[in-house]
């Protein structure tokens, strides 16, 4: 908020807790996620990369996970060497899956 407006009291208002905003069923993986993407503070919001590393999706790093009709997964790691400029080595090591480093040829193996 700007400290130069002073004359207006804003109200405060208390957190709600994720788990309450969204079904019991729903995976804690998938509430961390949205918990981790909306967070207030920029500096502690997730970053894009860091959400696609982020649990929730290591099912789709699975080598053996299908779509419902039995199909392989399409081509999910085939990133161009601009989409990863600048990303840390680590990062991009937990991204692309050891099974997939040929979609994405330039990662080292």
């Amino acid at each position: 908020m700007n400290p130069n407006c002073t004359e207006f009291k804003f109200p405060q208002i208390k957190a709600h807790p994720w788990h309450k905003v969204f079904n019991k069923r729903m995976p804690p993986e998938a509430v961390d996620l949205v918990s981790r993407l909306l967070q207030y503070s920029p500096n502690l919001r997730c970053t894009a990369v860091e959400a696609l590393v982020h649990p929730f999706f290591d099912e789709l790093r699975d080598p053996n996970t299908r779509l419902p009709n039995g199909r392989f997964l399409p081509p999910l790691f085939n990133f161009k060497p601009h989409e990863l400029k600048g990303v840390p080595a680590d990062i991009v090591a937990r991204l692309v899956p050891e099974h997939a480093k040929k979609q994405c040829s330039y990662v080292g193996s």
